[in-house]
Protein backbone atom coordinates (compact mmCIF):
# COMPACT_ATOMS: atom_id res chain seq x y z
CA UNK A 1 0.00 0.00 0.00
CA UNK A 2 1.46 3.53 -1.09
CA UNK A 3 0.64 5.53 2.27
CA UNK A 4 0.80 9.33 2.74
CA UNK A 5 0.19 10.14 -1.01
CA UNK A 6 1.36 13.94 -1.55
CA UNK A 7 0.52 16.81 -3.17
CA UNK A 8 -2.57 18.41 -5.15
CA UNK A 9 -1.99 15.96 -7.48
CA UNK A 10 -2.73 13.07 -4.86
CA UNK A 11 -4.34 14.40 -2.18
CA UNK A 12 -7.92 14.42 -3.16
CA UNK A 13 -11.02 16.73 -1.98
CA UNK A 14 -14.44 16.24 -1.26
CA UNK A 15 -17.19 19.30 -1.50
CA UNK A 16 -19.56 16.99 1.50
CA UNK A 17 -17.18 18.57 4.55
CA UNK A 18 -17.56 15.30 5.70
CA UNK A 19 -14.51 13.50 6.88
CA UNK A 20 -14.34 9.76 5.34
CA UNK A 21 -11.88 7.31 7.58
CA UNK A 22 -9.73 8.83 10.55
CA UNK A 23 -10.55 12.87 11.06
CA UNK A 24 -7.08 14.53 11.45
CA UNK A 25 -7.11 17.95 12.23
CA UNK A 26 -3.70 19.67 10.85
CA UNK A 27 -1.93 22.71 12.62
CA UNK A 28 1.43 24.58 12.16
CA UNK A 29 3.01 26.16 15.01
CA UNK A 30 2.63 29.69 16.29
CA UNK A 31 5.13 32.58 14.61
CA UNK A 32 8.24 32.04 16.03
CA UNK A 33 11.56 33.65 16.17
CA UNK A 34 12.90 32.40 13.32
CA UNK A 35 9.95 33.06 11.68
CA UNK A 36 10.00 37.08 11.80
CA UNK A 37 13.58 36.92 10.78
CA UNK A 38 12.73 34.90 7.65
CA UNK A 39 9.57 37.31 6.54
CA UNK A 40 11.95 40.18 6.81
CA UNK A 41 14.76 39.26 4.79
CA UNK A 42 17.49 37.99 7.74
CA UNK A 43 17.08 34.76 6.76
CA UNK A 44 20.60 33.78 7.52
CA UNK A 45 20.06 35.18 11.08
CA UNK A 46 17.01 33.04 10.99
CA UNK A 47 18.32 29.78 10.04
CA UNK A 48 21.24 29.97 12.85
CA UNK A 49 18.66 29.81 15.81
CA UNK A 50 18.77 26.54 17.74
CA UNK A 51 14.98 24.91 18.29
CA UNK A 52 13.67 28.62 18.07
CA UNK A 53 10.83 29.61 20.76
CA UNK A 54 7.58 31.29 19.73
CA UNK A 55 6.76 34.83 19.95
CA UNK A 56 4.48 36.56 22.05
CA UNK A 57 2.20 36.80 19.24
CA UNK A 58 2.75 33.43 18.58
CA UNK A 59 1.71 32.07 22.09
CA UNK A 60 -1.24 34.39 21.50
CA UNK A 61 -2.13 33.11 18.13
CA UNK A 62 -2.04 29.28 19.88
CA UNK A 63 -4.16 29.89 22.50
CA UNK A 64 -6.47 31.03 20.21
CA UNK A 65 -6.86 28.73 18.31
CA UNK A 66 -9.70 26.92 19.71
CA UNK A 67 -11.81 29.49 20.09
CA UNK A 68 -11.28 30.62 16.30
CA UNK A 69 -12.50 27.19 14.49
CA UNK A 70 -15.44 25.77 14.84
CA UNK A 71 -15.19 22.48 13.91
CA UNK A 72 -12.20 21.60 16.14
CA UNK A 73 -14.35 23.09 19.04
CA UNK A 74 -17.23 21.26 18.17
CA UNK A 75 -14.96 18.12 18.85
CA UNK A 76 -12.86 19.18 21.59
CA UNK A 77 -16.18 19.83 23.59
CA UNK A 78 -18.12 17.02 22.32
CA UNK A 79 -19.42 14.00 24.46
CA UNK A 80 -17.05 11.85 23.16
CA UNK A 81 -13.49 10.97 24.75
CA UNK A 82 -11.08 13.84 23.34
CA UNK A 83 -8.90 13.54 20.55
CA UNK A 84 -5.07 12.73 20.76
CA UNK A 85 -2.59 15.46 20.11
CA UNK A 86 0.33 14.24 18.00
CA UNK A 87 2.93 17.17 18.26
CA UNK A 88 6.11 17.49 16.86
CA UNK A 89 9.04 17.28 19.34
CA UNK A 90 10.58 20.71 18.43
CA UNK A 91 10.12 23.70 21.26
CA UNK A 92 7.47 25.69 18.97
CA UNK A 93 5.14 22.69 18.15
CA UNK A 94 5.22 21.59 21.94
CA UNK A 95 4.73 25.50 23.12
CA UNK A 96 1.89 25.84 20.51
CA UNK A 97 -0.02 22.66 21.30
CA UNK A 98 0.29 22.85 25.12
CA UNK A 99 -0.79 26.39 25.16
CA UNK A 100 -3.73 26.13 22.53
CA UNK A 101 -5.04 22.85 24.20
CA UNK A 102 -4.01 23.45 28.10
CA UNK A 103 -4.98 26.78 29.12
CA UNK A 104 -6.60 28.45 31.90
CA UNK A 105 -9.21 29.36 29.52
CA UNK A 106 -9.78 26.08 27.91
CA UNK A 107 -13.39 25.21 27.61
CA UNK A 108 -13.33 21.54 26.78
CA UNK A 109 -11.87 18.11 28.47
CA UNK A 110 -8.63 17.67 28.89
CA UNK A 111 -6.62 16.03 26.08
CA UNK A 112 -3.31 13.96 25.94
CA UNK A 113 -0.05 14.59 23.91
CA UNK A 114 2.14 12.41 22.38
CA UNK A 115 5.29 13.54 20.75
CA UNK A 116 6.24 12.28 17.08
CA UNK A 117 9.99 12.76 15.46
CA UNK A 118 8.31 11.61 12.04
CA UNK A 119 6.60 14.77 11.72
CA UNK A 120 9.63 17.18 12.63
CA UNK A 121 10.75 19.77 9.93
CA UNK A 122 12.44 19.08 7.23
CA UNK A 123 15.93 21.30 7.16
CA UNK A 124 19.07 20.22 8.21
CA UNK A 125 19.32 23.89 9.80
CA UNK A 126 19.59 24.59 13.14
CA UNK A 127 16.32 26.35 13.01
CA UNK A 128 14.46 23.01 11.91
CA UNK A 129 16.57 20.86 14.25
CA UNK A 130 15.46 19.73 17.98
CA UNK A 131 17.49 18.90 21.19
CA UNK A 132 17.68 15.45 22.39
CA UNK A 133 14.90 13.35 24.12
CA UNK A 134 16.67 14.19 27.80
CA UNK A 135 16.97 18.38 26.84
CA UNK A 136 13.39 17.98 25.70
CA UNK A 137 12.27 16.23 28.65
CA UNK A 138 14.45 18.75 30.98
CA UNK A 139 11.68 21.34 29.94
CA UNK A 140 8.67 20.06 29.52
CA UNK A 141 9.06 17.09 31.29
CA UNK A 142 6.90 18.98 34.33
CA UNK A 143 3.48 18.32 32.14
CA UNK A 144 2.68 14.76 32.93
CA UNK A 145 0.31 14.36 30.50
CA UNK A 146 2.76 14.43 27.61
CA UNK A 147 4.13 10.97 26.24
CA UNK A 148 7.75 11.29 25.12
CA UNK A 149 7.86 7.81 24.89
CA UNK A 150 8.02 7.22 21.35
CA UNK A 151 11.32 9.53 21.11
CA UNK A 152 14.86 7.91 20.85
CA UNK A 153 17.46 10.39 22.34
CA UNK A 154 18.82 10.85 19.28
CA UNK A 155 15.77 11.57 17.17
CA UNK A 156 16.75 15.48 16.22
CA UNK A 157 20.03 14.08 13.98
CA UNK A 158 19.46 14.62 10.38
CA UNK A 159 20.53 11.44 9.87
CA UNK A 160 19.27 8.26 7.68
CA UNK A 161 15.71 8.69 7.11
CA UNK A 162 15.77 12.36 8.56
CA UNK A 163 17.72 13.79 6.06
CA UNK A 164 16.01 17.09 3.61
CA UNK A 165 15.18 14.52 0.70
CA UNK A 166 12.20 14.46 -1.08
CA UNK A 167 11.89 10.42 -1.12
CA UNK A 168 13.03 10.37 2.52
CA UNK A 169 9.89 13.38 3.63
CA UNK A 170 7.89 10.85 1.84
CA UNK A 171 8.84 7.55 3.68
CA UNK A 172 8.67 9.09 6.74
CA UNK A 173 5.51 10.55 5.88
CA UNK A 174 4.06 7.13 4.99
CA UNK A 175 5.81 5.92 8.10
CA UNK A 176 3.45 8.50 10.27
CA UNK A 177 0.63 7.72 8.07
CA UNK A 178 0.68 4.20 9.34
CA UNK A 179 1.63 4.68 13.07
CA UNK A 180 -1.55 7.31 12.97
CA UNK A 181 -3.84 4.53 11.38
CA UNK A 182 -2.78 1.93 13.60
CA UNK A 183 -3.63 4.18 16.75
CA UNK A 184 -7.64 3.28 18.10
CA UNK A 185 -8.92 7.26 17.94
CA UNK A 186 -10.99 8.26 15.17
CA UNK A 187 -10.42 11.91 15.66
CA UNK A 188 -6.46 13.10 16.05
CA UNK A 189 -5.21 16.40 16.07
CA UNK A 190 -1.09 17.02 14.48
CA UNK A 191 0.88 19.76 15.34
CA UNK A 192 3.92 20.38 13.01
CA UNK A 193 5.22 22.41 10.35
CA UNK A 194 4.86 24.41 7.14
CA UNK A 195 7.68 22.12 5.23
CA UNK A 196 6.56 19.04 5.99
CA UNK A 197 3.09 19.79 5.77
CA UNK A 198 4.10 21.31 2.09
CA UNK A 199 6.29 18.44 0.75
CA UNK A 200 3.36 15.58 2.15
CA UNK A 201 -0.23 17.46 1.54
CA UNK A 202 0.99 20.35 -1.17
CA UNK A 203 -0.66 23.33 1.27
CA UNK A 204 1.50 26.28 2.42
CA UNK A 205 0.20 26.78 6.11
CA UNK A 206 0.02 29.99 7.85
CA UNK A 207 1.03 30.27 11.59
CA UNK A 208 -1.14 28.13 13.65
CA UNK A 209 -3.61 27.69 10.71
CA UNK A 210 -6.01 24.47 11.10
CA UNK A 211 -6.64 22.18 8.14
CA UNK A 212 -8.92 19.56 8.11
CA UNK A 213 -8.07 15.89 6.54
CA UNK A 214 -9.50 12.29 6.59
CA UNK A 215 -7.01 9.32 5.82
CA UNK A 216 -8.74 6.21 5.08
CA UNK A 217 -6.94 2.13 5.86
CA UNK A 218 -4.98 2.93 2.23
CA UNK A 219 -3.19 5.80 3.59
CA UNK A 220 -5.07 8.45 1.10
CA UNK A 221 -5.33 11.93 2.71
CA UNK A 222 -8.22 13.82 1.39
CA UNK A 223 -8.86 17.66 2.16
CA UNK A 224 -11.82 17.88 3.96
CA UNK A 225 -12.02 22.10 5.34
CA UNK A 226 -10.96 24.64 4.09
CA UNK A 227 -10.15 23.33 0.41
CA UNK A 228 -7.35 25.42 -2.19
CA UNK A 229 -8.56 28.05 -3.56
CA UNK A 230 -9.05 28.26 -7.39
CA UNK A 231 -8.01 31.58 -7.90
CA UNK A 232 -5.94 33.95 -6.11
CA UNK A 233 -9.12 36.58 -5.66
CA UNK A 234 -10.43 33.65 -3.49
CA UNK A 235 -7.66 34.43 -0.88
CA UNK A 236 -7.87 36.76 2.05
CA UNK A 237 -5.31 39.66 2.13
CA UNK A 238 -3.21 38.23 4.60
CA UNK A 239 -3.28 34.93 2.85
CA UNK A 240 -2.10 36.75 -0.54
CA UNK A 241 0.72 38.39 1.85
CA UNK A 242 1.77 35.48 3.10
CA UNK A 243 1.99 33.86 -0.72
CA UNK A 244 3.95 37.18 -1.68
CA UNK A 245 6.77 35.84 0.55
CA UNK A 246 6.71 32.09 0.28
CA UNK A 247 5.39 31.24 -3.34
CA UNK A 248 9.06 30.98 -4.94
CA UNK A 249 9.91 29.14 -1.67
CA UNK A 250 7.54 26.29 -2.03
CA UNK A 251 7.69 26.19 -5.55
CA UNK A 252 11.61 25.83 -5.34
CA UNK A 253 11.58 23.26 -2.70
CA UNK A 254 9.19 21.08 -4.25
CA UNK A 255 11.38 21.48 -7.32
CA UNK A 256 14.54 20.20 -5.29
CA UNK A 257 12.68 17.39 -3.41
CA UNK A 258 11.82 16.09 -6.97
CA UNK A 259 8.28 16.07 -5.91
CA UNK A 260 5.59 17.60 -7.85
CA UNK A 261 4.32 20.95 -7.53
CA UNK A 262 1.06 21.77 -7.37
CA UNK A 263 -0.92 24.60 -9.24
CA UNK A 264 -1.87 26.13 -5.92
CA UNK A 265 -0.18 26.27 -2.62
CA UNK A 266 -3.57 27.65 -0.97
Amino acid sequence: VDLGLRGSRHVATTSSGLAEGKRVFMIRHGQSQHNVLFESGRKEEGRKLLDPSLTDLGFSQAKAIVGKNERLREVLQSTSSSPVVVVSPLRRTLQTALNAFKHEEAQHEPVFFVCNSDIQETGEINCDTGRSKTEVIEEFGHHDDVDFSHLREDWHLKEGDYRDQGPLLTKRFQKFTKWLLDRPEDTLIVVAHHNIFLANLGVSFLNCEVREYSVDDNGEWVAVHPLVSEADHQLEPHEQKHMSIYADHNANKMTNWGLPVPSRFR
